[in-house]
């Protein structure tokens, strides 16, 4: 946009969006200049704040997308004077707004990147466009801890850019406190010298308005404060939530009361401003909705007790607290008019007000200028107005003279101005009260300095209003936005003046200073006794401090003493301030008291020290000091400059010091070595204690319930069960199971096993805490990295005072040893999935890496192509030493052609964690025991003597087996084999009875099943944020306990090679797709035939030309050839997406035959007729007659007894049966229902890769032409294409159905011909009769004699 305060863009921008969404923020940001141009200012909106995924509250809150305005957003930047003081802060300074609007579409994106608004949208928004007009008020009640120096400070108050005098766009206000000097408190720290004059600010401002937003963050922010403790009226200081958490014994059901009641009064107030609220945006409808329904919830849950019991009330209250608060987050100089300036007393106005046309202006008087500096007036001005001139200004003049008898210059001086105070501090000080500047505009210093041009001084005079305002008179003592300037004076009396002459007029009167006085302050004591500061962070590499802590409250501090060398300071020491000033109504000052900062230095080396934290805390305040209770010490928590930096163990109390002397009531605390110590009713109570730094073992006797197992026939042999059907059938897809039981079963977590409850994180032994490098702090919004781990358990227990009485025992008496052992670790990798993309393709190419101290197994070779799940089945072996060789690492990269690969994600295991723990987690319990099999029993130990080891573990007697080992007692209770089992075990190589009755007794014992743990991938350059998860266990084999059993194979299901063999031999009743010139229906037909997902293998027959009946012989083989993987009942199809592509992509789809019959057209597409679907794994019986064969099978013949119905032929697998043959029917859709279209004689033999190498058979009829031989078809004469041999077409097409009428038609075409000819021939003959009847006998008459003359 062109260089504008305001521009209007009125563009749309669509942005993709998958939700979750990882990232929280949308950063905005208004650019100066052209794109690259640098950035003006920045605002953030957080999708947790503008969107619900329905989970943060309870039953069942609809959730909603992500959706904002239309709203202005503020945005906020540097500062733009640079004349100012440069910040680190970017975004210190208000930049503007932007009225925007957020929503959210579901679907696919259009591929649209922006757009124009329309018409409608940009009216729409316009109702969102009037203001109101507010008033912000700001008391500065003291200024503390602010730095020394000798220049001069102020504070400002800004809203947006009203207040702000930096910014020239709105008029000046009166949001600025007057310069101060800081004064030393005596101590350490500086404070501005306000005492009972306090300064006052007042900005008003123009917004839309929002004050139903306002209410409603109001009313949830005020619910927040009841729970986390800030008081309310009389209430004094009630922290609730925390007094509840620290509550003993009976006072926790007072307190509970208290908060149920005081949240039953929020709610029923917060509840009908709610409801009446308007939702102008849709944002605000769905905020209101989920507030209303919190509030709900929360008015339901607070009208009555809780039923178990009042220690159940913290947890629901800090639920509480956290819903709330997620619910709770939104996201220069005036000129008076001329007429009211008033002659000085002693002299009169001689003429009126005229502009000085002389000197450098134009010819209206007016000059120009350009400031330096936004806020600061021109230093230069000029007469012609340029383009980039800022300011303008004029002279009005007129004439006064001094009245005979007038004062001095300095009595007219004071009346000029209408100095009140003329004996004021200001005035006596004479130079003193003088500021000087090397320049209007800029800071200006007390004392004079080289290079100075110029200087001011502060005059007061106190201003009432005159009649009573509709507003706060404060506001009106300010320049106020949309205040219309006066009127300039009307062309007459411009022109009556501007002939007068012209003159300097008086320079701007500046802002009014308001401040607050109280007349009679109030005197306090404060008391803070700082006992202990726990977990000090120190600087730099030091392991230790010497901290100190100073103490600011108000204007005065005070330091406590230096302790050396450590970072657990016990301090114990009270500081007393005695007789502190505080100014207003007591009763203020105990519902808001001035806070109390506590800093920690590091003072080695003298100085100021270095800062270790600070804690902002509040004093409990007691007006009545008889009624004051002692303060308990309480823990707050130390903010260091790279976050969290310790603790502080302190209590503040503050007490009215009246002037009835009741203070002098309160004991002053016992003096100890040079200080005040705390008190012992505040101090807490020492006890001499016992701490054992050792594993704990806990006894805990575990029984056995009797499972009852169901046994069901199993359609397989149980040979060809194996671990994935196991696993595919604790993930509940039966389909890829050959399974038809559950009794060996495999549990499958969905998190870590250290994150499943009932394990305890496998930190029953010991637990694990981490180290962390002293003085190391993590970069913001960064967790600290360990450097090591420190494994035990702490008990902690009172010790006797007497000296003479025994000690009672230790509780950590057995101990493991503490020798390293050599161990045996086998990782079982099964699958990965939910990984990211790492290529461009959108997939990754992942492999396995698993390390163990400095051995490393894993080939980078052996990946998984082109997946984002790919499945494993890898097993590693590794020995290493443990403890030494704790942690195991198990990473997944991203094959890359040319290394390195990048690392998608990584998970680490703690060893020694499963190897100690008492939950047995080295090694899970399998459901069965089997001497033999794929499911043979690993461990090293056998059921029995594990159950030995665990009785000893426990301090249980060890377990009693009866001769048989159908019976065993162990601890009070004796278990029999056929508890557990009803009969014979119905698994193969089961074992003797007393192993399989001690794994039922080891079952009982909530020990770690056979499982599979499924855990979370970690990368470091992406900390947080999830990586993928992997599935998979570990087994962890001491060798000292001896070999274990054979591992686990967990290959991957491997696809057997099959050849399919189907011979098409006949068809009947196909339809007719074409007609004859002899006008027959009639096809040409044949048949097409692959395999679903090969259709690169489509084969077809030869045509049976000329059926008329739709019948066809064929005799023609069709060979497919595939991978089948048996188990999974699927066709794996390898292949690849592109021709460049360097791996290929399995595919897997169910095996599946399908044909089709066409009508062969040489001069058009062929006709499709039908088409047979068949699935090899249910395959419907075939019809053995084609009379038979229909759409619904009805091979089997109806049933003789009408009650039982018709029987219909269960499918079969081909896989089974291996041979078929017989009649299937081909349907076609027609009008949306399939009907029969035709019928194919097929016979389908399926046959290993083995066996088709031992019966080679080829396609349709070539060689090698056997099994089975196939001769040629039978087909009719007429059978033929006519363009071959047209007169056999003519023949068969024509003759053959039509020879009895062409037969007639030709003896009728002689009949005709013979007439034609008599009726032609026959006038001519009988002419030639009818003229020369004689001649005929003339001729043979003389015809004779000469015959009979030439005889001798």
């Amino acid at each position: 946009m062109p260089p504008d305060a305001n521009p209007a863009w009125n563009e749309v921008f669509f942005f993709p969006l998958r939700l979750p969404p990882i990232c929280d923020e949308i950063q905005l940001a208004i650019l100066g200049g052209s794109r690259s141009g640098k950035v003006l200012g920045t605002a953030t909106l957080h999708l947790s704040q503008i969107s619900s995924a329905g989970a943060e509250l309870e039953e069942g809150t609809p959730g909603f997308l992500p959706c904002f305005g239309p709203s202005f957003l503020p945005f906020y930047g540097p500062r733009p004077d640079p004349g100012r003081t440069p910040s680190t802060d970017t975004g210190v300074a208000y930049r503007g707004r932007v009225l925007l609007e957020l929503s959210t579409l579901m679907g696919t994106p259009d591929g649209r990147q922006r757009d124009t608004m329309s018409p409608e949208d940009i009216a729409r928004v316009q109702c969102h466009l009037p203001r109101r007009r507010f008033g912000l008020c700001g008391v500065f009640y003291s200024a503390t801890m602010v730095p020394a120096g000798p220049e001069l400070l102020r504070f400002e108050l800004s809203l947006g850019n009203y207040g702000d005098t930096g910014d020239v766009t709105c008029k000046p206000a009166a949001s600025v406190t007057p310069h101060g000097c800081p004064l030393f408190d005596g101590n350490r720290y500086h404070y501005l010298p306000w005492y009972g004059d306090k300064p006052v600010v007042a900005v008003t401002s123009s917004w839309e308005d929002a004050g139903h937003r306002w209410d409603a963050l109001n009313l949830l922010r005020a619910m927040c404060r009841r729970l986390v403790g800030i008081g309310f009226g009389d209430i004094l200081q009630e922290r609730n939530v925390a007094e509840l958490r620290d509550a003993r014994g009976d006072t926790g059901g007072d307190i509970g009361r208290r908060l149920l009641r005081q949240l039953a009064q929020d709610c029923g107030r917060a509840l009908p401003q709610l409801e009446a609220q308007p939702t102008p945006t849709p944002l605000d409808a769905h905020l209101r909705a989920a507030r209303l329904h919190l509030l709900r919830h929360v008015a339901a849950a607070v009208a009555v007790p809780p039923r178990a019991g009042w220690d159940t009330l913290l947890p629901v209250a800090e639920g509480w607290l956290g819903r709330v608060a997620a619910l709770a987050v939104e996201s220069g100089a005036a000129v008076p008019p001329k007429e009211e300036v008033a002659c000085p007393q002693g002299w009169h106005v001689a003429d009126g007000w005229r502009v000085d046309v002389t000197g450098a202006v134009d010819e209206a008087g007016w000059e120009y200028g350009a400031s330096a500096a936004p806020g600061s007036p021109p230093p230069a001005w000029h007469a012609a107005e340029k383009t980039y001139h800022t300011h303008r200004r004029r002279r009005w003049l007129r004439t006064r003279r001094r009245d005979p008898g007038a004062q001095g210059r300095e009595q007219d001086v004071a009346a000029f101005l209408r100095l009140v105070g003329a004996h004021s501090p200001e005035a006596a000080a004479g130079a003193e009260a003088w500021e000087y500047g090397s320049l209007w505009g800029c800071r200006f210093h007390l004392q004079p300095r080289a290079g100075d041009v110029c200087r001011r001084r502060r005059w007061h005079r106190g201003m009432v209003p005159v009649q009573p305002p509709p507003v706060a008179p404060l506001f009106l003592l300010e320049g106020s936005p949309g205040t219309e300037e006066q009127a300039e004076e009307d062309e007459p009396a411009a022109a009556q003046r501007q002939a007068r002459g012209s003159s300097r007029a008086p320079p701007p009167q500046p802002l009014p200073f308001i401040l607050c006085t109280f007349q009679q302050p109030n005197f306090f004591q404060l008391r803070c006794y700082v006992f202990q500061a726990l977990e000090l962070a120190p600087r730099g590499t030091k392991a230790t401090a010497d901290p100190v802590a100073h103490v600011s409250f108000v204007h005065v501090s005070q330091s406590t003493r230096v302790l050396p060398g450590t970072l657990d300071p016990l301090w114990d020491q009270t500081l007393l301030f005695h007789r502190v000033l505080l100014y207003g109504d007591p009763r203020g000052v105990r519902d808001e008291p001035p806070a109390v900062v506590v800093e920690v230095f590091d003072q080695d080396g003298g100085g100021a020290g270095g800062f270790l934290g600070r804690s902002v805390c509040t004093p409990e305040v007691w007006l009545d000091v008889g009624r004051r209770r002692t303060p308990r010490l309480r823990r707050y928590p130390l903010g260091g400059p790279g976050g969290p930096a310790g603790e502080l163990l302190a209590a503040f109390e503050l007490l009215h010091d009246a002037e009835d002397g009741s203070l002098a009531q309160v004991s002053t605390p016992p003096w100890r070595q040079g200080v005040f110590s705390v008190p012992l009713g505040v101090r807490p109570r020492l006890r001499l204690v016992a701490l054992e730094i050792l594993p704990r073992i806990t006894a805990k006797k575990g029984a056995a319930d009797k499972a009852a197992e169901e046994e069901e026939e199993e359609d397989e042999d149980e040979d060809e069960d194996d671990w994935w059907s196991k696993f595919y059938m604790a993930m509940g897809d039966k389909a890829k199971s050959r399974r038809g039981t559950n009794r060996d079963r495999l549990k499958i977590y969905s998190c870590e096993l250290e994150a499943v409850s009932e394990f305890e994180g496998l930190q029953d032994f010991c637990q694990t805490f981490p180290l962390y490098q002293p003085g190391g702090h993590p970069a913001a919004g960064e967790d600290p990295v360990p450097v090591g781990e420190f494994k035990g358990l702490f008990r902690i227990y009172p010790l006797p005072e007497d000296p003479g009485v025994p000690p009672p025992p230790r509780h950590f008496q057995e101990l493991p040893p503490s020798q390293p052992q050599k161990c045996l670790v086998r990782v079982y990798v099964v699958r990965a999935f939910d990984l990211p993309p790492r290529d461009r393709n959108g997939l990754c190419d992942p492999y396995v890496r698993v390390s163990l101290g400095t051995k490393t197994l894993g080939q980078r070779d052996q990946y998984v192509p082109n997946t984002l799940e790919p499945v494993f089945g890898r097993l590693f072996e590794v020995t290493g030493t443990i403890p030494l060789e704790k942690d195991l690492r198990v990473s997944l990269l991203d094959y890359d052609l040319l290394p390195p690969d990048q690392e998608i994600g990584t998970t680490t295991i703690d060893l020694e964690n499963r190897l100690l723990s008492r939950f047995r987690a080295h090694c899970g319990l399998p459901t069965l025991y089997r001497t033999a099999g794929p499911g043979r029993w690993r461990d090293q130990l056998p059921p029995s003597r594990t159950l030995e080891h665990f009785a000893r573990a426990r301090g249980l007697p060890a377990p009693e087996f009866s001769a048989e080992g159908t019976a065993v007692t162990f601890g009070d209770q004796t278990f029999l084999l056929s508890h557990f089992e009803s009969g014979p075990p119905a698994h193969r190589h089961p074992g003797v009875p007393r192993e399989r009755l001690a794994l039922h007794v080891l079952h009982g014992c909530h020990l770690v099943p056979e499982h599979l743990e499924t855990r979370t991938l970690y990368n470091s350059t992406q900390p947080g944020l999830e990586q993928g998860k992997v599935q998979m266990w570990v087994d962890v084999f001491p060798a000292s306990l001896g070999p274990p059993g054979p591992p686990v194979d967990i290959t991957p299901r491997k696809a057997q090679r099959y050849e399919l063999r189907c011979v098409v031999w006949n068809t009947r009743d196909v339809d007719l797709g074409d007609t004859n010139l002899a006008g027959q229906r009639m096809s040409d037909i044949y048949v097409t035939g692959w395999l679903d997902g090969l259709e690169e293998q489509r084969q077809r027959t030869d045509v049976h030309y000329r059926s008329l009946q739709g019948d066809g012989g064929f005799n023609w083989r069709f060979v497919f050839s595939f991978e089948y993987l048996a188990a999974e009942q699927l066709c794996v199809l390898p292949r690849k997406e592109h021709f460049w592509s360097l791996d290929e992509t399995v595919l897997k789809v169910p095996p599946k035959l399908i044909l089709q019959v066409w009508d062969n057209d040489k001069f058009s597409a062929d006709d499709f007729l039908g088409v047979l679907e068949l699935e090899l794994t249910r395959l419907p019986q075939p019809a053995q007659h084609p009379q038979n064969c229909t759409p619904t099978p009805q091979g089997t013949p109806q049933s003789r007894w009408p009650w039982r119905g018709a029987q219909t032929p269960s499918p079969f697998s081909l896989f089974r049966q291996r041979r078929a043959r017989g009649w299937w029917p081909c349907t076609v859709q027609d009008g949306g229902k399939r009907r029969l279209s035709g019928k194919l004689e097929l016979s389908l033999e399926l046959l290993t890769a083995k066996e088709a190498e031992e019966r080679p058979a080829g396609k349709g009829r070539e060689d090698p032409n056997m099994y089975p031989t196939l001769p040629a078809p039978v087909r009719p004469e007429w059978s033929f294409l006519w363009l071959q041999a047209p007169l056999r077409g003519l023949r068969y097409g024509v003759w053959r159905q039509h020879r009895g009428r062409l037969s007639l038609g030709l003896a009728l075409l002689l009949l005709l011909a013979l007439l034609f000819t008599f009726v032609y021939a026959a006038p001519g003959y009988l002419a030639m009769k009818l003229v020369n009847p004689l001649r005929s006998l003339h001729l043979a008459g003389g015809e004779r004699p000469a015959g009979g003359a030439g005889k001798p």
